[in-house]
């Protein structure tokens, strides 16, 4: 063994110089990046071993029967994330955004947390722009496009999409086939809907139209002009002035005032129920206007045909919860893969139908991905006719602006108008559309108005957020 070491240090005398230093330098580097790698490890491991905590806020986590399904969705979470805890906090309560302002001051806002408005909410801080990892995010991209660009605000993203309600009409089919008129499905036009809810109507029959007119001024715009979306919002504001605007309010006058509205008849008691709802139940409306909250109810207890076919012209109405991340969170990355999953994730959507199975529930909010494989799964629980390609449309909906419009609140409903009409003083938007169309004031009077105190609201929120 001594000859043999002896060898080696003959050998590498023999060895140039520069060479010798070469080797040594090389041999250093290799001993170095071996270092490198095993501390690395060590420290991916200890990150592997870290629990993060997240703080979640949402109104549907108390412990009735529907909202359990919400605490196996964030125990299913943590199950499969064990680095990941989530912790409820119970802090955060209705009025909701001044518990979430009072948590902003005291440095104590939630990770993740349910929005009411995301505009008032990113106007004060309270958001983190996720605009980079939605667009990372593959499940974004199966949502429809114009959920997607609801959720845009100056092609800024403060939060994602939790679930959805979809809005449309009811159609009692077994009525139109007794009156010898094909029944009407999805992608009926504006004009056809009016004529055959007139042809439905004859109170001595007794059978109805139509159980409201008041959500024409919603959908009818979109249904006629496919530039328009939601009460006639045209990408800069409500157009209430528009051509398409005054016509949905002079027809949802003269329906109402013709007899074919339920809610509009001064004399009920042909209709033994008494109300729309079971009026339509006892098949003598034609077009109940409602929503996919109705759904297990009509599936229960309709003995007649009857589809769901969204809104005239194609199009449906949805409504959405949305979820927003806390600008101050110090995991943005697990933050976001818990949003996703409690959301709009595919994953996060297949388990959360597989409990509502397990637990007899039918859901009221619905995901709100299009992926395939999750709405074929929605549609074993959730067997309402026409469902499908109400869902096959949802890049064509009219989105309520509830959650994610800036200034909705007030440019839709309560905006002072300087009007009055009868004893109402100084009514707000609404007010103003819902008189017009009972007979009490005649809107184009008024409509320029009403667009101007609309758009400056709409205005004023868009520049708080910018």
């Amino acid at each position: 063994m001594k000859n043999f070491f002896s060898k080696i240090g003959t050998t590498i005398e023999k060895i140039p110089r520069k060479i010798q230093i070469t080797i040594l330098i090389l041999t250093t580097i290799l001993l170095l990046a071996l270092i490198l790698v095993l501390v690395s490890t060590c420290l991916r491991q200890d990150d592997e071993d870290e629990i993060i905590t997240l703080t979640y806020a949402n109104w549907n986590l108390d412990t009735n029967h529907d909202n359990a399904l919400e605490l196996r969705m964030i125990q299913s979470f943590m199950d499969q994330h064990p680095n990941i805890r989530i912790e409820i906090d119970r802090n955060i309560s209705s009025p909701w955004t001044d518990s979430i302002a009072a948590a902003s001051r005291d440095n104590r806002m939630p990770d993740v947390f349910m929005v009411e408005d995301i505009s008032v909410k990113a106007a004060n801080g309270w958001l983190m722009d996720i605009t980079t990892r939605a667009w990372a995010d593959l499940d974004f991209f199966d949502l429809a496009g114009a959920i997607q660009e609801a959720m845009r605000i100056d092609n800024t993203i403060y939060a994602v999409p939790f679930g959805q309600i979809i809005q449309g009409y009811f159609v009692n089919r077994e009525l139109f086939e007794w009156l010898g008129i094909e029944p009407p499905s999805f992608g009926v036009s504006a004009e056809d809907f009016i004529q055959m809810a007139r042809a439905a109507t004859n109170v001595n029959r007794p059978s109805i139209g139509l159980n409201s007119v008041f959500s024409f001024v919603e959908w009818y715009p979109g249904a006629v002009n496919p530039l328009l979306n939601f009460f006639a919002f045209d990408g800069l504001g409500f157009a209430l002035d528009s051509p398409e605007m005054l016509e949905a309010v002079r027809v949802a006058a003269q329906l109402r005032s013709e007899g074919y509205v339920f809610d509009g008849l001064l004399d009920t008691s042909p209709f033994p129920s008494g109300n729309a709802l079971g009026a339509f139940r006892d098949g003598q409306i034609a077009f109940f206007h409602g929503g996919t909250w109705h759904s297990d109810l009509m599936i229960q207890q309709l003995d007649f045909d009857w589809e769901f076919i969204g809104v005239p012209g194609g199009r449906s109405v949805i409504s959405l919860e949305v979820l927003g991340i806390s600008s101050t969170t110090l995991h943005p990355d697990e933050a976001y893969l818990f949003a996703k999953w409690m959301g709009h994730g595919t994953e996060g959507s297949l388990r959360r139908l597989q409990y509502a199975r397990e637990m007899g529930i039918i859901p009221i909010g619905l995901p709100v991905t299009q992926s395939s494989e999750v709405v074929d799964e929605l549609l074993q629980i959730l067997p309402v006719p026409g469902l499908q390609q109400v869902y096959a449309s949802l890049d064509r909906a009219l989105v309520d602006g509830l959650r994610v419009m800036p200034g909705y609140m007030q440019a839709r409903f309560t905006a002072p108008t300087g009007i009055d009409v009868n004893e109402s003083v100084n009514i707000g938007v609404d007010a103003l559309i819902r008189y017009s169309i009972m007979g009490y004031t005649y809107f184009p009077d008024n409509s320029r108005l009403a667009q101007d105190v609309a758009r400056n609201q709409l205005d004023a929120a868009l520049a708080a957020v910018r």
